[in-house]
């Protein structure tokens, strides 16, 4: 039996791959978040599920893990991608028979409805200080600030944590030349937003910003055209 983590992009089954939507199929067991359930649930209700709340990380697994070991083959789902903050790196920890199955990033979704802003290198950042320490993100957001790519920031704000963006965008802001700021909400989902400003705007778009945001501080080099922001990549036109 085997134990499969599955990214579903952003939840909706047209932005899922053909081999995770088999996977779910073919699974006796679906476990994940609540909220991530819901978003699919109804495309495979003939399955049992086991969701739980948020920072039950582990208690999920384990319930995933009892169940392979019950003789059951099991899917874990993860928003987005599972190999990036998700929960592959868990499972492998805890299980022994693992396969992961990719999705598409949030960076990803939330990049293609503002044009093609990671064209060239780029960097991803979490702002969650629950797992990392929040004077390690603050080194890393500055080496990313210098390097003048674009930097992707999930997590931006929670109920608790309200300061580390505003921080971190001081920080590129004395880094960098005005800059791009891109801001998604809720990518391909019910009120979904996109939109771009630049880095000299009054600063209340971070009033704006919430967990279902995704944040970029795009690339020196960003430019507009046609309602999208894309750094270009140097070919010879």
């Amino acid at each position: 039996m085997k134990l499969f983590v599955v990214g579903i992009g952003p939840g909706k089954i047209e932005y899922m791959s053909n081999y995770a939507i088999d996977v779910l199929k073919k699974v006796d067991y679906i476990v994940g978040y609540t909220k991530y359930i819901d978003r699919i649930k109804k495309y495979f209700n003939e399955k049992n599920f086991i969701h739980t709340g948020m920072r039950k990380e582990v208690e999920r697994v384990k319930h995933a893990v009892g169940k392979v070991n019950e003789g059951y083959n099991v899917a874990i789902v993860s928003s987005g991608d599972s190999g990036v903050y998700g929960m592959a790196s868990l499972a492998i920890s805890l299980c022994e028979n693992v396969e992961i199955v990719p999705g598409i990033t949030a960076a990803n979704s939330a990049a293609a409805l503002l044009g093609a802003p990671l064209t060239l290198d780029f960097a991803v950042i979490s702002m969650s200080d629950i797992l990392v320490e929040w004077e390690k993100i603050v080194m890393r957001a500055t080496y990313f600030a210098k390097s003048g790519v674009t930097t992707v920031i999930y997590n931006p704000i929670s109920k608790i944590r309200k300061h580390q963006l505003k921080k971190v965008f001081e920080i590129f802001k004395k880094e960098r030349n005005e800059f791009y700021i891109g801001i998604v909400k809720n990518a391909f989902l019910p009120n979904q937003r996109s939109y771009y400003i630049k880095s000299t705007s009054n600063i209340d778009w971070i009033n704006d910003i919430d967990m279902m945001s995704i944040v970029f501080f795009c690339d020196e080099n960003t430019i507009e055209k046609n309602n999208k922001i894309y750094v270009p990549r140097g070919y010879k036109q």
